[in-house]
């Protein structure tokens, strides 16, 4: 009884919607099968003129089309419209046309305004497509084909067949149809540039709504850049667009940054971390431009928001906008590139299930390898003798320990492997998805389980997600979005990391219990900093957030080409922050004594934020002739409430033209004004313009006879400035201190927006359909560049920034890909990028910033190394001794004042005859020259492999720590490493490390050398998978449309020159490691 309701209430819809359609279908059931009675398409009168060679069939219709101003539909297997034919007619009679083209075998019918093509069934003898075939099927099978789109369109000429048979029917013009079935068939659903669809018949159905997918090798791929959307061919910007099939569907990914690694060039992404829930990867788009904050604005949906803390489940596609044609819209937020992100929304159909969930165990990419207690305990007495010390254990304690007679008496701690776990991880994904042409829908709901490396910390994200699009009337829909997540994420509150480098290896994780007594021992540290006892007794921080937003966003179609959008998006976080410990008393394990007490905290504290976003776009395509025009401008305007008082607006005018003139030659122009309360009067509004121009050579007529091999050749250049307003609150306001009234932080109001200037050259290159190659070039210049010149502390006062500063990166990036699918069972894609920048700044007022170790100064890359440059270890024969033994150095050697054989080399570079912070030299920096990526894929009837590698080159490292001069006895102490046994002595000079002592300040070893200097440049394996497809033929007849296993393992080698720390974080003393991760998942779809 629901079920005929329900098929009722449809069939009334599309009564009241559609009366001009049933007119229409009553006429065309009475259409004759002879040709005679066709409708007017067939009978109208054309100038056609054909005259082709050995021409693509496809490039003839397309020829045909173009002279007469007809549609024609047809299926691309049926057709083979890559065969070659030849043809030489001039005819007014467009069905005499087809035939000369191809041949009898095909029939002709009209759909309002496209004539349908179809191969000619054996029993046909006419040219018109019998629809009615009687056998044995008596189910009756109705609906609409619908292209996948927002809002969804009709597909008329859509080839529905029953696959293994003759049997078919074509999509009128509102895309409904009818054929009959029987249980069991197959209905293949055809339509020149979307792909084939398949449905399974299960009982007889009424309203069955079918939606196509384009297929992006057939049609022009559709470039989304937030505000608007377009078509490649038309574009004149340097876009890309990332993979989400290869590089984040089905991938243990928690945080959409790190797929970015890999896919895009023009990106530097660096992870830092792989924390679970701050394991997320840092961004910098063609460069840095600024002192300050580097990252790019990203957008979901139209609107600023973290990437990271999406299920990528529900990633739509992910693209970047790297130069000023693409990003100026975005104005005075774009300055460091845009990524725009769009999620999925519901297609109309049936209902769709699908469930994606993976299971998996994590280990370090890197860990700290420690010498053993026996080793450390010879170390402490030599670097001790070195001094002129006694030794601090005897021989006999360190034959014990090395023994392992008595592991109480002399332990022999590894720390490492006491930290250090197997990490777990899991996520479950459940989407539900479906509609009609009357509403669609998506809801997703994602839990992500992480637990760490080390006990006490992990993190869990519940995700649920809900798009929803609604068609009012035939010109109007709305998309309501709702978004929420949960992150709840929890560490040890000490330290911990940090101090297993400093507790020695003869110190004991625990101590046995003893009999009657319920106190734990722990070996003995100073404060008690046992990494043990941190971890058990220390207590724990844990960070909770939620966050919800809401999208709502109309579009209304007001003429054909004429759309109105809205949206409104309105978004609250908030995040609590507790550390909890209980009190715990320390004692002495052999004498019994108190030794300290560990006071109960119990803290907590609060965040909140709120955002609320408001805008409307009115766009306009005119297509006349030769001529395209696509505008597009709108307002839009945005608050920003932080904690109890920050507050901070914008308010943007922007417009956008884009001109395309017989698809040969393009113009595009962009213009943003926004206005932001960071800045003062006078200040708060800055203009941003660009233009772009393109030339698609291969559409030139001289370019003809490439054509067979040349799909694409396409040149563009752009221009634009791109504005910075991140810059912190109240910069232009002096403030006071409120409990004395005094002056002491200065304001600047003349403070005013940082200007990218952009220019980019780019080609795009297409050949054998198969090989796509993309080159872009591009200098981009950084003004006003915001500095805070020192000052003098004696004042108590902070100082006020300004703009002066100038910086440039310029560089080039090459894209390449070949995706083919070779035979029926085997498919092979390979992608492959390259991108080299060079940093340097031009300009900075009152430069250079020394910040020891590191430096800005004119001439170089921003946050340069500033380093004192060396030559190797002091020998003896640098030095004489004088008459009471002590080392002298010889006339033309240089050193630190204490400084013996076996100490660093220090050269003094500017000949003053001491080492002193003078002799510093600028050496290097952490961006790299290269960055480069290949991903290799292939596919065997049910199987696919794919491996992505992933590296950069020329970037510079320095050693610093326990990685660097190693042993430390003082203080908290420090673990020498493993390699760090190789240490200097007069019976082994050339070792790797100087000598020992106590600390490094004896021999000032621990300066920022370039002996500490490694390079940092690596190759990794970025994941290898493995899947298998189970066959959906066989899935679909009983009611499972996919089953997919698949294998992956993410950064399972590296290939570096060192192997002490992982090179691309460079993580040392207390950073938690990156990981490998082995996962098995499964993809089901119902």
């Amino acid at each position: 009884m629901e079920k005929s309701r329900h098929g009722a209430f449809v069939y009334a819809q599309k009564v009241l919607k559609h009366l001009l359609f049933l007119f229409l279908l009553i006429n065309l059931l009475s259409i004759s099968p002879d040709i005679s009675a066709s409708t007017t398409l067939l009978e109208q009168k054309y100038t056609l003129n054909l005259s082709f060679k050995d021409a693509r069939l496809e490039q003839v219709l397309d020829a045909i089309m173009k002279q007469s101003g007809v549609k024609i539909a047809y299926s691309s297997d049926e057709l083979q419209k890559d065969r070659v034919v030849s043809v030489n007619i001039q005819t007014s009679d467009i069905l005499t046309a087809l035939r000369s083209v191809l041949g009898d075998g095909y029939s002709f019918k009209q759909i309002e305004d496209y004539i349908a093509i179809a191969r000619k069934e054996t029993s046909e003898e006419s040219d018109v497509i019998n629809n009615s075939i009687i056998d044995d099927r008596i189910w009756t099978i109705q609906g609409q084909v619908l292209e996948n789109s927002e809002p969804p369109y009709p597909l008329p000429g859509v080839n529905i067949l029953i696959k293994g048979t003759s049997l078919g029917t074509i999509s009128d013009g509102n895309g409904y149809f009818t054929i009959k079935a029987k249980r069991g068939d197959i209905l293949i659903f055809k339509y020149l540039g979307f792909k084939d669809y398949e449905y399974v018949v299960s009982r007889a159905i009424s309203n069955l709504t079918v939606s196509l997918n384009s297929d992006s090798e057939e049609l022009d791929e559709i470039v989304v850049t937030g505000i608007s959307e377009e078509k490649r061919v038309n574009s004149v910007s340097a876009v890309s667009s990332l993979d989400v099939t290869k590089n984040l569907s089905t991938k243990p990914i928690t945080s959409l940054s790190q797929s970015l690694q890999g896919g895009i060039t023009g990106l530097n992404v660096t992870q830092s971390s792989g924390l679970p829930g701050a394991d997320a990867a840092a961004i910098k788009i063609r460069g840095i431009s600024t002192l300050g904050t580097s990252d790019p604005l990203v957008l979901v949906d139209g609107i600023p928001m973290d990437m990271n803390q999406l299920d990528p489940n529900t990633i739509e596609s992910v693209t970047v906008l790297k130069d000023a044609a693409a990003s100026a819209i975005y104005g005075a937020r774009a300055a460091n590139g845009v990524i725009v992100v769009k999620t999925k929304r519901g297609t109309p159909g049936k209902i769709s299930i699908s469930y994606n969930g993976y299971a998996g165990f994590q280990q370090a990419t890197y860990l700290p390898e420690f010498v053993n207690a026996a080793d450390y305990m010879q170390m402490v007495n030599v670097a001790n003798a070195n001094v002129g010390g006694a030794p601090i254990y005897s021989q006999e304690a360190i034959d014990a320990t090395r023994s392992h007679s008595d592991l109480i008496k002399y332990p022999d701690t590894d720390w490492t492997d006491y930290m250090y776990q197997t990490g777990m991880i899991q996520s479950h994904s459940v989407s539900v998805s479906g509609g009609s042409n009357l509403a669609r829908f998506a809801l997703t709901a994602n839990y992500l389980d992480n637990e760490a490396l080390i006990d006490n910390a992990g993190y869990n994200r519940l995700n649920i997600r809900a798009n929803t699009s609604v068609s009012l009337l035939d010109n109007l829909s709305v998309n309501m979005d709702f978004n929420s997540y949960r992150t709840n994420r929890h560490e040890p509150l000490q330290a911990v990391l940090s101090y297993i480098y400093t507790t020695p290896p003869n110190t004991v994780i625990h101590y046995p219990m003893k009999e009657g007594s319920d106190i734990l021992y722990y070996g003995n540290r100073p404060e008690q900093r046992n990494p043990a006892a941190l971890m058990e007794k220390g207590g724990v921080r844990t960070y909770l957030g939620d966050n919800i937003s809401i999208n709502i966003a109309p579009r209304w179609e007001i003429i054909p080409n004429l759309i109105v959008r809205g949206q409104y998006s309105y978004r609250i976080s908030s995040g609590a922050t507790k550390e909890e410990r209980d009190a715990y008393n320390f004692f002495d394990y052999n004498s019994g004594s108190f030794l300290q007490t560990w006071g109960a905290i119990h803290n907590a504290s609060k965040s909140r934020s709120s955002y609320y976003y408001l805008g409307g776009t009115v766009e306009y395509t005119l297509e006349k002739n030769k001529h395209r025009l696509f505008a597009i401008g709108g307002y839009n305007q945005e608050l920003t409430n932080n904690g109890d008082w920050d507050q901070w607006a914008m308010s943007s005018f922007f417009a956008k033209a884009n001109y395309t003139f017989d698809n040969r030659y393009l113009l595009e122009g962009t213009v943003r004004r926004d206005g932001s309360s960071r800045f003062g009067p006078g200040n708060k509004f800055g203009v941003f313009p660009s233009i772009g121009a393109g030339w698609n050579i291969h559409e030139e007529a001289f370019m003809k006879s490439t054509k067979n091999f040349l799909n694409e050749f396409k040149l563009r250049m752009s221009y634009g400035s791109l504005g910075n307003e991140n810059i912190g609150l109240y910069k232009y306001q002096t403030l006071i201190n409120a409990g004395n009234g005094n002056e002491t932080v200065f304001g600047n109001p003349d403070i005013t927006w940082e200007t990218v200037h952009m220019l980019d050259v780019g080609a795009d290159i297409r050949l054998f359909k198969n090989l796509t190659v993309t080159f872009d070039y591009y200098n981009k210049l950084t003004t006003d560049m915001i500095i805070t010149p020192p000052i003098s502390y004696i004042g108590g006062i902070s100082a006020a920034p300004l703009n002066s500063g100038k910086v440039r990166n310029k560089g080039w990036e090459f894209d390449v890909s070949y995706n083919k699918q070779v035979t029926k069972d085997f498919g092979l894609n390979i992608h492959a990028g390259l991108t080299h920048n060079e940093n340097k700044i031009e300009d900075l007022f009152g430069a250079p910033y020394d910040n020891g170790n590191r430096i800005h100064q004119i001439g170089y890359a921003l946050n340069s190394y500033y380093i004192y440059p060396t030559d190797g270890l002091l020998q003896e024969d640098d030095f004489t001794k004088d008459a009471s033994g002590k080392w002298v150095p010889k006339e033309d050697v240089v050193i630190f004042d204490g400084q013996e054989p076996g100490d660093i080399h220090y050269l003094d570079t500017n000949g003053d005859g001491k080492i002193t912070t003078d002799d510093r030299v600028i050496s290097g920096d952490d961006q790299p020259d290269l960055n480069y990526f290949a991903n290799f894929s292939l596919n065997y009837k049910n199987f696919d492999f794919e491996i992505l590698f992933q590296g950069v080159t020329g970037v510079d490292g320095f050693y610093s720590g326990p990685y660097a001069y190693g042993l430390n006895t003082s203080g908290d102490g420090q673990t020498p490493l493993a390699v760090q046994t190789d240490y200097w002595t007069p019976e082994n000079p050339g070792a790797r490390y100087p000598r020992l002592a106590p600390n490094s300040s004896y021999g000032n070893n621990n300066h920022t050398s370039d002996y500490w200097r490694f390079d940092a440049s690596y190759c990794r394996v970025k994941y290898i998978q493995l899947g298998y497809t189970f066959d959906q033929i066989g899935l679909k007849k009983i009611g499972v449309s996919n089953i997919r296993l698949y294998l992956n393992v993410q950064n399972p080698f590296t290939m570096a020159k060192e192997d002490l720390v992982d090179p691309e974080s460079r993580g040392q003393q207390g950073s938690y490691p990156l990981v490998k991760t082995y996962s098995a998942g499964v993809s089901l779809n119902f």
